[in-house]
């Protein structure tokens, strides 16, 4: 706007001096009345074109604000339109593929909310199913041992499924509250230099009571140090859920194994067990949510914890992949070594 306010002073001081100048040409030049005549006419026709171009100018900005305009209604609308020509690299040509790369942007956008708006229903909806059943569960329990009559041993009963509920809905609430810290960005990682080896070893204590309980021989075939760029406490915390899973899923008296393989830039552990396997149809899904596939059926779990493994590992920028037949599993770990 500075650029169209000093174009049109320039013209207006422009014309005021034609003006005076062909008042004293007029009043005092020595020259024969047609020569004089002429000259006036001259700086007449000059005035003249110059208030045309002036015209001319102004007419091309309302043309081009009208252009720019229409081009600004079109992404309001979220419509994509183009209105100048981008064969050519002018002003007006960059604008509008600045505005259309500013339109991209804030599509992505919206869509992003509403994907997240969409998962924010699906997560209420799923905790809402999965913490109805043991809360009713332990209501249910909670009124039966209100009744004076029962006898000690269905007092017992009632007690020991109440207390069963009662720590299914506290393993809940600790999953979803974790997963939810983590997702949300609450708890950050914070991945420095350790020791691998102990952080399978923590990982393998916490769920070494449940494997003796069933039988189960957990074994860490590993002959050397090995050192990775991984926060200790989150992902201990993973590898006890596979670990876990491990345990759960194998028949009394089977095998979880974990090794250590080196490579170049990555750390791969595998944990491998005996257990009843994972149908192929089901091996994209198992990593999903709260999903919980057919073999799962009988077995306390809510379908988080390899759901949470997973993001911890990408968090560090690692990468889990599976394999699976009806001889057991084998979940690999890929940790950045640096």
């Amino acid at each position: 706007m500075k650029y169209f306010d000093s174009y049109r002073k320039l013209v207006l001081i422009t014309g005021a001096v034609i003006s005076v100048l062909s008042v004293l040409m007029v009043f005092f030049a020595r020259s024969s009345p047609v020569t004089m005549l002429w000259r006036f006419s001259g700086v007449l026709t000059l005035f003249a074109l110059l208030l045309l171009l002036d015209f001319l100018h102004n007419r091309y900005n309302d043309d081009l604000l009208e252009q720019i305009t229409l081009l600004i209604e079109a992404l309001v609308e979220q419509q994509e339109r183009q209105i100048f020509s981008e064969a050519e690299d002018t002003l007006t040509a960059r604008l509008q593929h600045q505005l259309l790369k500013l339109r991209n942007i804030l599509t992505a956008q919206n869509q992003m909310l509403a994907q997240e708006k969409e998962q924010i229903k699906t997560l209420i909806s799923d905790i809402s199913h999965q913490i109805k059943t043991p809360i009713a569960a332990a209501n249910t329990f909670a009124e039966l041992l209100s009744d004076g009559e029962l006898s000690a041993e269905e007092r017992t009963e009632y007690i020991t499924t109440l207390q069963m509920s009662l720590g299914k809905l506290t393993f809940l609430t600790n999953s979803l509250i974790k997963m939810s810290r983590l997702e949300s960005g609450i708890i950050s990682l914070k991945p420095e230099k350790n020791s691998l080896n102990e952080i399978v070893l923590q990982a393998v204590k916490t769920v070494y009571a449940k494997a003796k309980e069933k039988g189960i021989l957990i074994t860490f075939e590993c002959d050397q140090a090995f050192e990775a760029v991984l926060d200790f406490n989150w992902t201990a915390e993973a590898i006890s859920n596979v670990i876990d899973n491990a345990v759960k899923y194998t028949p009394q008296g089977g095998f979880v194994r974990l090794k250590i393989t080196e490579y170049p830039s990555f750390l791969r552990l595998d944990i491998s067990d005996s257990g009843v396997g994972i149908p192929e149809e089901e091996q994209a899904k198992i990593f999903g949510r709260f999903y919980r596939g057919k073999q799962s059926v009988g077995t306390d779990g809510v379908g988080i914890g390899l759901y949470l493994t997973r993001e911890i590992i990408n968090k560090q920028n690692g990468y889990m992949k599976v394999s699976s037949d009806e001889n057991g599993s084998t979940f690999s770990m890929f940790l950045k070594k640096n």
